[in-house]
C-alpha cells in the first residue's frame, strides 16, 4: 500500500527470508505498483557473491496472509505494518535469470511477530504453508523445542550515498551463538563436529538459503584441508558434491562434504542434532565502513529444517531423492528470539 498520492493496493507473492536485513521488490513489482523511488539514493548492501547497488523506494505499508492457503483476491490480511522504505533490485544479473520479478520480505516486516511454518507439503512437491502471526496468537502451534536466537545487526557494512540520506529500513538478523561483534556473549554456539575434531560458531538462520553453508576458516580449525580453489582434496569424491549458491553480488561454486555431527543448542539442555550432515564450504565477507572485514562462521539453511532434496547441476539444477523434514512445525518467534521446533512423531 501506498503512503502517498493515490492509494494503491495489490497482492504479491515474496520469500520470506529471515536473511534479509530488509525487503527488496523486484524493478518489475515497482512499476505495476506505480512505487515512486528517492531520487539520487543510492544503497550498497553484500551477499553470498559480493555487493551489489539498490535504489530506495518511498515509505510502504505492509499487510501479510497465509500462504499458499487464500486466494490472494480473497486472503484475510494483516493489519497494515510500516511505513517501510523498501530496496529496489535492479533488472539483470543472476538473480532475475533465476526467478525473475522476484521480492524479498525481509526482517523489518517480521520484527516482533512469529513466524509459523507447516513443512510437509513440500515433501509432495507443494508449497511451504506459512503464517505471521502477533505474539501470543492462539494460532501459533505449541512447539517442545526451542533453539535461542541472537539479533545481529549488519548495518555498519552497508553504505548510502549521498552520505547521511535516507536509506531502507533495517532489522538485525536472527543468529544462532554469540553476537560475533560483542566479546562476552553468553548465547549457546554452534557445534560442528568432523573426523573427531569439533568447532564452535556463530551461523545465521536463513529462510532464504535452500542449503547450509561452514567458513573455510571454521572448516580449516576442523583439520579439513580446503584448497584456494575451494576444493577437497583429502575428502573421497563420492563423499562430496557442488551447488552453485547465488544471492546478492551474484553467484559461486560451493564445494560441500558430510559432516559427522551439528549442533543447535536448545533451552531444554540436549541439542537439536543432525548426523552425517551436509554444509558447504563457502565464505560469506562483509566489509564495514572503516575497511574492516568480517566472515561469516556459517548458515543455516532450510535443507536442515524442511524436506531435503539431492540436487545435481548448476543454475537450473536437477532434483533428485526427496528426503521428509524432521519437524512438524517450524516456529521463529522474533519477539521472544527462539527458533521453536515440534518433531515430527516418526523422528
Amino acid at each position: 500500500m501506498k503512503t502517498t498520492g493515490e492509494e494503491q493496493v495489490s497482492g504479491i507473492e515474496a520469500f520470506l527470508d529471515t536473511g534479509a536485513s530488509g525487503s527488496m521488490l523486484s524493478t518489475d513489482t515497482v512499476k505495476k505498483l506505480g512505487i515512486q523511488q528517492l531520487n539520487n539514493v543510492i544503497f550498497e548492501d553484500v551477499g553470498v557473491a559480493g555487493s551489489e547497488k539498490f535504489h530506495i523506494t518511498e515509505p510502504l505499508f505492509v499487510s501479510m496472509a497465509p500462504y499458499p492457503k487464500s486466494d490472494p483476491e480473497t486472503a484475510t490480511y494483516s493489519q497494515p505494518n510500516g511505513p517501510y522504505r523498501m530496496q529496489i533490485r535492479p533488472g539483470g544479473g543472476l538473480l532475475d535469470l533465476v526467478a525473475p520479478g522476484l521480492d524479498v520480505v525481509g526482517v523489518p516486516t517480521m520484527a516482533g511477530k512469529v513466524v509459523v511454518m507447516d513443512p510437509k507439503p513440500l515433501a509432495n512437491f507443494d508449497k511451504i504453508q506459512t503464517s505471521v502471526y502477533p505474539p501470543g496468537d492462539r494460532n501459533i502451534p505449541k512447539t517442545s523445542r526451542h533453539v535461542p536466537l541472537t539479533p545481529v545487526s549488519w548495518v555498519r557494512f552497508t553504505r548510502i550515498q549521498p552520505k547521511g540520506a535516507t536509506g531502507p529500513d533495517l532489522s538485525p538478523n536472527p543468529m544462532i551463538g554469540p553476537d560475533p561483534f560483542k566479546p562476552g556473549d553468553a548465547h549457546a554456539p554452534v557445534r560442528v563436529t568432523y573426523r573427531g575434531n569439533t568447532v564452535n560458531g556463530t551461523f545465521l538462520l536463513d529462510t532464504g538459503a535452500v542449503t547450509s553453508v561452514i567458513s573455510t576458516k571454521l572448516a580449516q580449525q576442523l583439520n579439513m584441508k580446503v584448497a584456494d580453489s575451494g576444493a577437497l582434496p583429502e575428502v573421497p569424491k563420492q563423499q562430496q558434491f557442488q551447488l552453485t549458491i547465488g544471492g546478492l553480488g551474484g553467484g559461486k561454486q560451493a564445494t560441500g562434504t558430510f559432516f559427522d555431527r551439528v549442533e543447535l543448542p536448545t533451552r531444554e539442555g540436549p541439542p537439536v542434532a543432525y548426523v552425517k550432515a551436509p554444509l558447504l564450504i563457502s565464505d560469506v565477507t562483509v566489509v564495514d565502513q572503516d575497511g574492516k572485514p568480517y566472515t561469516l562462521d556459517g548458515i543455516i539453511g532450510m535443507n536442515y529444517l524442511v524436506a531435503s532434496a539431492e540436487v545435481t547441476g548448476g543454475l537450473l539444477p536437477d532434483i533428485g531423492k526427496i528426503v521428509d523434514g524432521p519437524f512438524r512445525w517450524i516456529v521463529i518467534d522474533l519477539k521472544q528470539s527462539e527458533l521453536g521446533l515440534e518433531p515430527r512423531v516418526d523422528h
